[in-house]
């Protein structure tokens, strides 16, 4: 599959959904569920970990990790070689007709093979993941890598719910699109595209993440002078916290249709 013949939808301006990359869907499922339950991090895939409260994830191994090798080795490998080989067509796709303003040395970031669980509960009770930007915001400042495109590829539709739902900040519209088996969406990873996930019930949703990530920041002047007054350890703690405080903050809470704040949405749900 090349640029030439791909096929997408332009769902809201620079929100891409690619449709005809990957039609063996279906095979590639029964190896991602398969590698989840059994393979205990034995071939190409690394171990399944706790994805948060949300579910589990795995990553690709480095040449340099031991696996075992066999059928399973090789239907993992193809996995990962598979699915990089479609979401890399419609990353260059989508770079060609946006034209981001990508900083050099960007990159595309490792595979995050995720599942999501059925019956997760977000703050909003509809979602299982609020309103929230990949670009982390209370992380602006630091030094380090920072999250611009966002790449997502659906493995598999047998669920009830699942959908990706969109805020747009900068004029309240809103998208909702529950994707099928194969499809790749693309978006950019920060403001004003806010989007969140639908509870999914009656099964699970597998999906690879990927993104562009900006090359090392070195950080912000006035950030990095606090680090030299407070010192590193000191200075790191108290990002922390300050992390820990803002980040449920930086998401979006809507209550019929309108945004609130956070504190609102806890006066809600300790109301209910």
């Amino acid at each position: 599959m090349t640029i030439d013949n791909i096929e997408y939808i332009e769902l809201y301006p620079k929100i891409h959904l690619y449709t005809n990359l990957l039609p063996d869907a279906n095979k590639l499922y029964e190896i991602m569920k398969k590698s989840e339950k059994e393979s205990e991090g034995k071939y190409h895939l690394k171990n399944w970990d706790q994805w948060s409260h949300f579910g589990t994830y795995s990553q690709s191994k480095n040449d340099m990790e031991d696996s075992e090798k066999g059928q399973q080795y090789d239907d993992e490998k193809y996995l990962a070689n598979r699915v990089a080989e479609a979401y890399g067509v419609a990353i260059d796709h989508y770079i060609e007709k946006t034209k981001p303003e990508l900083p050099e040395g960007s990159q595309l970031a490792s595979s995050s093979f995720s599942k999501y669980k059925k019956d997760v509960v977000a703050a909003e009770k509809k979602l299982a993941m609020n309103y929230h930007t990949d670009f982390i915001k209370s992380e602006r400042d630091m030094p380090g890598r920072k999250f611009l495109i966002t790449c997502t590829t659906y493995i598999n539709d047998d669920y009830d719910g699942g959908s990706v739902e969109f805020f747009i900040t900068d004029n309240g519209d809103t998208i909702s699109y529950k994707p099928k088996a194969g499809e790749i969406l693309v978006f950019p990873s920060g403001e004003p595209y806010y989007h969140g996930v639908t509870n999914i019930h009656n099964g699970e949703k597998f999906f690879i993440r990927n993104f562009i990530m900006s090359p090392p920041l070195e950080g912000n002047p006035e950030w990095l002078k606090n680090q030299r007054e407070y010192g590193f350890w000191r200075w790191n703690s108290m990002e922390r916290e300050r992390c820990d405080y803002d980040n449920p903050r930086n998401m979006i809470y809507l209550y019929n249709d309108k945004v609130i704040t956070y504190e609102e949405m806890q006066e809600l749900e300790n109301n209910q």
